[in-house]
């Protein structure tokens, strides 16, 4: 996910030859560990994920639907 609005956003950002996959299992099953030693104690390259599957299109519908959301809130608040 973070990788793929990274693309979006500002692909130059983005490493792609340094890309490694991470833990991946379900975040529910890591977070115990996660909350009490941090990603460390889940991941030793720091990885959550696998990023091998990111891309601009995936990112760019991640954020048109956040974007999405937030307009749906502000249109709703003080209702």
């Amino acid at each position: 996910t973070e990788t793929s609005v990274q693309l979006a956003l500002d692909p130059a950002r983005v490493r792609s030859a340094l890309a490694a996959a991470g833990n991946t299992a379900p975040v529910a099953a890591l977070l115990p560990a996660l909350r009490a030693g941090g990603v460390r104690a889940v991941s030793p390259n720091g990885v959550l994920g696998d990023p091998a599957g990111a891309s601009v299109a995936e990112g760019t519908t991640l954020l048109d639907a956040a974007l999405d959301d937030l307009c749906a809130f502000l249109d709703g608040w003080g209702r």
